[in-house]
This record gives structure tokens, sequence and C-alpha cells, in this order.
């Protein structure tokens, strides 16, 4: 059974974090390796567990239909030269010379592929095969989708010594990074809330793209501000004719818009707490960091 402690998965980069790097997630990536970010608890996640748990269906349909003899996978290795690249598994041919990653994905992600047979992918996906590949030193690995839970398709990958030693060199930069806690904002400005929560009370010198990027945000946010004043306003003037209604509908019968009463909740307050048991709330009440705010001047 493949071990997915925390201790374990800051030794190495796997193929998880190849995907999320290439989808823009490698500051978060950088996070969780250096400790400034926990590791998110996925035991509860109700898509990754159904995820776990159609796995072995869908590929025994898989290879059924496609005559396939295959084994279970089901353990990690490490590159046999370069130590801190990691995988786990799915499945593999009985021959050895195919890996299966198989994915249960809802209907929505389809437009992300090509027909079954082809090798077109989501990117995210081709380079967690990519890395599967080069750690188990494997050229051919089958991207085996569930679409819906009612279409399922194998997408063959092939990748070549090239393609391979340019994805080490490519993992070698990121991994250089995090073990030298140099922090890239082109590739990890996703988690610099996470990475940098205090602020030294120093002043940064912009550089011209860096002029240029705040510029940028300071425009965008006053198109959003006017945005949502205007949304304001068309939400004020349908509501102020609905009154009661719980629906606007057009002539024939479309709905337009829904405004009902949500279903009274229980919460707690901690103002009658403290209020009844001032003492009591005193034991409970911890300092916490302050966050820190960004603004666009």
């Amino acid at each position: 059974m493949s071990d997915f402690s925390p201790e374990v998965r800051n030794q190495a980069l796997w193929s998880g974090d190849a995907r999320r790097f290439v989808e823009g997630k490698g500051g978060e990536v950088y996070a969780e390796k250096i400790g400034a970010k926990p590791f998110d608890d996925l035991s509860n996640v109700e898509p990754v567990q159904m995820g776990l748990v159609m796995q072995e269906p869908i590929m025994r349909e898989f290879a059924r239909r496609n005559q396939i003899a295959f084994k279970d996978a089901d353990y990690a290795l490490y590159h046999p030269k370069e130590k801190w690249m990691a995988s786990h598994f799915d499945y593999i041919s009985e021959d050895g010379k195919t890996l299966y990653e198989v994915k249960n994905l809802g209907a929505h992600q389809r437009k992300k592929y090509g027909d079954t047979g082809s090798s077109d992918v989501d990117l995210g996906y081709r380079v967690q095969c990519l890395h599967e590949a080069t750690v188990h030193q494997i050229e051919a690995v089958v991207l085996v989708v569930c679409f819906g839970g009612q279409e399922i398709c194998g997408y063959p990958q092939t990748f070549g010594a090239d393609l391979m030693d340019l994805h080490i060199r490519e993992m070698a930069e990121f991994w250089g990074r995090i073990q030298a806690r140099s922090f890239d904002p082109e590739t990890m400005g996703d988690a610099a809330r996470l990475v940098y929560r205090q602020d030294d009370g120093n002043k940064l010198i912009a550089t011209q793209s860096l002029e240029h990027a705040a510029m940028q945000l300071k425009a965008l946010k006053t198109q959003i501000k006017d945005l949502e004043e205007q949304e304001s306003k068309w939400q004020a003037a349908i509501q102020g004719y609905m009154m009661e209604a719980a629906e606007l509908v057009s002539v024939d019968g479309n709905v337009l818009a829904t405004w009902k009463t949500a279903k009274a909740s229980k919460r707690f307050s901690a103002d009658l707490f403290k209020s009844a048991m001032p003492d009591i709330y005193e034991q409970f009440v911890t300092e916490q960091p302050g966050s820190r705010r960004f603004l666009v001047k």
C-alpha cells in the first residue's frame, strides 16, 4: 500500500506535484514542501474518494473492452538516478511495458479531450503521465478516463527519451528552488500569501514591468467596481418589483430570477456567550496573527 504521509511526500516531487506545477499551482506545491502550508485532507472530499472507489471498475471495464491483461501497481518508485523524483501508479500491463493511469471525471471536462484512442488530453494529466513514465522508465502510458459515469475513453501517451530528459531538467530547476527556499514569483506567485504572511516594513522599488502590472490591476479593479455598482442597481430594481414573489418569470413561463427565503439556521453567538459567561469566555480567547492586506493605490 502506498504511503502518502507528509514526511514521504516532502522527500520528492511526485506526479501530482508535476501536474499542479504546469497548472499554475507551483507556489502551492512549494508552500507544502517547505512547510508553509499543510497538505489538504482529502479524506472527506467526495470527488476524490469516489475516484478511488471507481478506479478499479473503470480499469476492468476498459481492459475487458480492449482485451488487455493488466495487474495492480499500487506501489511507489523513485527515479533510478534522480532520487528527488517519485511517483505512485495505478496499473501496469502484464508484460510490464505500459502504465495505466485511471481518472473519474465529470462530464463537463469531456471538452478538454479528443476522441478515444487519440493522445489529445488535458495538459496537466499529460504531464502527470510523463512524470510517471519518467520515474518508471516506461515510454507508454494510457490515460483511462470515465466521463460523467457513462463514457470510458483511453488516451495512449508515448514519451521518448528527449521528452523525459526535458521534464527532468524542468522539474530539477523547480526542486532546486524548493531545496534552496528560493521563491520564484513567475511560477510560485499563487502562494505568495502563504509563504510571506508578515511584512518587514520596508519599501520595494518597482521595476517597469511591476509598475505596469500595478496600473493594469488598478484599472481592472475600477472596472470591477463599476460592474458591481451596475449589478447592485439592476438587482435592487428587480427586487423592488418582485416584493414578496419567489420567482420572476417571462410571459412564456421561463424563470428569469428567483428570490427565495433560505431555511433558518442556528449558529453559535460569541457575543451572547461573552455576555453570559465573561470569565469562561476569556479562558478561550487566543491572539491571532494579523493578516496582510493588499491594496492597490
